[in-house]
């Protein structure tokens, strides 16, 4: 999961960017491509998409897939430290509303597909990725979209972290879930900024399809602009699966986290850390 975060931080300022300017021209976008730019910057921060990732990976690491509960307690305790440093809510008001318990959690949007990724690398069969994948979706999105949108990257992750090729997944996704009929440079030129699930999901799929390495991947994310934070977290937690995570990147993004966030992540081995409870437990 932590590719997801990571995407998520190095997308968080170029999200700004595209809500203030959403005429970002191709020149400004596909900046990032450039490996001199550091990924990381004074006005990066994680967002929404890593608070509910890690409520995610919390459930299912306690061992109860307790999601409802877990992205209340996340979201709450967010959303009571006030405003994000760029004066933004926390969250997307429909979410805050559902927090509030004033709005169904009907959502389609793409905050289903941002959080899902520790069910597709912590579950050990195809099954038990689609049916918990629907059950950490449908407390605040049950929408045919948002469903169809977290199962497409769920699958994916598992596939990919258990030795199917690339190809294969990529295949695996165009029969099954979206057709990933996309051109890069058009995307970087025209994409508009949506919050749909439907949209930001098969793009992060794409750009996953047509990146070389981890790092690429998030470059390429941000460069199409739109939910930049958001596609780059999809994009970057499939990358993650199937490249794993360059170590300096892992080191980088800590100081955008909070103490809570780095105990919680890095006790997986796989990020340097003491074993988790669960795997202690076995």
């Amino acid at each position: 999961m932590l590719g997801a975060i990571i995407g998520d931080v190095a997308g968080s300022y170029y999200e700004v960017l595209e809500i203030k300017n959403r005429n970002r021209t191709f020149e400004e976008r596909t900046e990032i491509l450039d490996k001199r730019i550091p990924l990381f910057t004074d006005n990066s921060s994680y967002t929404d998409d890593t608070v509910l990732t890690c409520a995610i990976y919390d459930a299912i690491m306690n061992g109860n897939s307790e999601y409802e509960a877990y992205l209340r307690n996340y979201g709450m305790a967010e959303i009571n430290l006030g405003q994000d440093k760029y004066g933004r809510s926390r969250f997307g008001k429909g979410f805050v509303e559902w927090l509030l318990g004033n709005k169904e959690g009907d959502s389609y949007g793409n905050g289903c597909a941002m959080r899902i990724s520790p069910v597709g690398f912590l579950y050990d069969n195809l099954e038990d990725v689609i049916k918990e994948s629907k059950k950490a979706t449908i407390p605040s999105h049950n929408h045919e979209d948002a469903i169809k949108a977290s199962e497409a990257v769920a699958v994916a992750i598992f596939k990919l972290r258990n030795g199917e090729s690339k190809e294969d997944v990529v295949k695996y996704i165009k029969d099954n879930y979206y057709s990933l009929d996309y051109d890069l440079e058009d995307l970087q030129r025209n994409n508009k900024f949506s919050s749909k699930a439907s949209i930001s999901v098969p793009q992060a799929i794409y750009i996953f399809e047509v990146a070389n390495d981890f790092e690429d991947t998030i470059r390429k994310a941000i460069s199409i602009g739109g939910d930049t934070d958001t596609i780059a977290a999809i994009a970057g937690s499939i990358a993650e699966s199937y490249y794993g995570i360059p170590d300096n990147l892992k080191e980088e993004v800590k100081k955008y986290l909070t103490k809570e966030q780095i105990d919680l992540i890095y006790s997986d081995k796989r990020y340097g850390g003491a074993k988790c409870k669960k795997l202690l437990n076995d």
